[in-house]
């Protein structure tokens, strides 16, 4: 249901082009850590992915109206850094139920289009989890000028029109429950082209 809605809502402006679907485990428990550059993010990997993804996303957005039905009706994950314990919980049982937990490390959407450092808390929610949850990184390509990145004006206006814009998702191979900031970081990087 989640991915005909994103198809639904996309399709008509984008085409997925998606590499290493085989990555992503069918049944296992998995943190997928990616590229955060723009505000429907969440929506392309959903779409790009046959498991339900339950998405952290920070809870100033999570509040927002606009944004509120579809995070509620995704089942996303609201999270204060400030106060995040009870987020952090919510997340470890997720996983410890099997379930596919989608987390953009970097904190925020990229302001210049680059890979910004990763925040420790994916680390915290490792070690409290299951030992057999399964870290798949990936990497979002495509999207930076567009309307919903937070790229300046003037490189949005450079943007060429396309009616379909491609967007290529790669998700990289799995890495194990002790993955540090540093190996994560350098498997999304490598995801990015």
């Amino acid at each position: 249901m989640r991915q005909i809605a994103g198809y639904l809502l996309f399709v008509w402006r984008y085409r997925l082009k998606v590499k290493g679907i085989e990555n992503l485990p069918k049944a296992a428990p998995v943190l997928l850590l990616g590229n955060h550059i723009s505000w429907i993010d969440f929506a392309l990997i959903q779409w790009a992915t046959p498991r339900t993804i339950r998405f952290v996303v920070h809870e100033d957005y999570y509040n927002k109206l606009v944004f509120k039905w579809i995070l509620i009706a995704v089942g996303a994950v609201p999270i204060r850094p400030s106060n995040s314990r009870n987020a952090m919980q919510n997340i470890v049982s997720l996983l410890n139920k099997n379930c596919v937990v989608g987390i953009f490390p970097e904190g925020e959407i990229s302001t210049n289009g680059e890979l910004s450092d990763l925040k420790r808390g994916f680390e915290k929610i490792l070690s409290e989890s299951k030992e057999d949850v399964i870290v798949v990184p990936f990497g979002i390509n495509d999207m930076w000028g567009t309307f919903f990145s937070k790229a300046p004006k003037a490189i949005k206006k450079k943007q060429k029109f396309c009616f379909r814009r491609d967007i290529h998702i790669n998700i990289g191979s799995p890495l194990n429950a002790n993955a540090t900031r540093s190996e994560v970081k350098k498997s999304i990087s490598n995801l990015l082209i």
